[in-house]
């Protein structure tokens, strides 16, 4: 996904430019930048990579809007170019009206074709993502098939009669309902940014729970996910995510081989962006609710799979996403 951005991107600079210089003899809306500055993005959302930062005061020619955000071309370079972006209405205001959609014509069906590209990538991501849910799933059942044939021979019905009671050597085979006053979670988590249509695949998740009674547990945890994007091996630009958060967790009664369970978290988030040199944060409130299951794998040891829904609210504006978690937890100490 990340040099499909790059180039989808790169296309929409180039026809810009052409398309600014074209339509050199027409009324366009002319924006000043309000307040002490103003990041100018590739697309209209607030976690998309940064172009530059103007100052106040700076005219900008909008040639398009949508919701919250002018399409605006910033004024030349040192280079005598003009690059095209995305910026938010609230950071600008307008000094001179105009046709903002006249120049659009030139570069319609380019912006059309990258944005196509970048849904079929995003359909792509989530296509992978079943096959690894699939894979666990099949795993698991595999698991589930040994432990319920047990060792061989164990079919015979002849059983002899005993008036004795009989020691059992300690079995080995994995509970469900292990006996826990802490639980430590680690593992990969892979975060999906819905409002944006972004992927971060590289991603972790860390949390630490105290039991509070047989069946509600009050958790602490700790992620973060980025993303980067490469032009020829270089890094051009990267966002990530990290997130604190706590809150109560409440675990179902074993069903079978694995327990399920429920919590809702709340925090903080903090989201940055870097891209050409210039970054940009900001942190806002995090609401964190989800539900997994614990596959035991030995007595104090149980494979997790996690999904949850996060809603951030920062620098302005508010981002959904999902996010899916999968590791070892092991659990210490006794049951209360």
């Amino acid at each position: 996904m990340p040099r499909v951005t790059t180039v989808a991107a790169t296309l929409v600079f180039t026809l810009a430019m052409f398309a600014a210089r074209g339509a050199a003899g027409q009324t366009l809306p002319t924006l000043k930048v309000v307040g002490g500055s103003a990041g100018i993005h590739v697309r209209p959302a607030l976690l998309s990579e940064t172009i530059k930062k103007v100052d106040s005061g700076t005219l900008l020619e909008a040639i398009d809007r949508e919701d919250d955000w002018y399409w605006v071309i910033l004024p030349v370079d040192e280079h005598g170019t003009r690059y095209p972006g995305w910026v938010r209405a609230n950071d600008v205001e307008i000094v001179a009206a105009g046709d903002p959609r006249a120049v659009l014509h030139h570069f319609t069906e380019a912006v059309e074709q990258a944005k196509a590209r970048m849904d079929a990538q995003a359909a792509e991501d989530a296509a992978r993502l079943e096959r690894a849910r699939q894979k666990v799933e099949e795993a698991r059942e595999a698991y589930d098939a040994v432990v319920k044939n047990g060792p061989a021979g164990s079919q015979n019905p002849a059983v002899p009669t005993q008036k004795t009671p009989v020691r059992m050597p300690p079995s080995e085979k994995p509970r469900a309902n292990v006996p826990r006053e802490y639980e430590w979670f680690g593992g990969y988590s892979f975060y999906r940014d819905q409002s944006d249509g972004e992927s971060f695949g590289g991603g972790w998740a860390l949390s630490g729970a105290r039991q509070m009674t047989p069946r509600i547990d009050l958790v602490g945890t700790i992620s973060g996910s980025h993303r980067s994007e490469d032009v020829l091996g270089v890094n051009v630009a990267s966002s990530s995510i990290h997130t604190f958060a706590g809150g109560p967790k409440y675990a179902w009664p074993p069903h079978d081989r694995f327990t399920p369970f429920a919590q809702v978290l709340v925090g903080i988030a903090t989201v940055s962006s870097s891209a050409f040199g210039v970054d940009a944060s900001s942190t806002g409130f995090a609401l964190q609710p989800g539900f997994g299951v614990d596959v035991p794998i030995t007595k104090p040891v149980a494979l997790r799979l996690a999904f949850d829904v996060e809603t951030i609210h920062a620098g302005g504006g508010w981002f959904t996403g999902f996010r899916i978690n999968a590791g070892l937890m092991i659990v210490t100490g006794t049951s209360k």
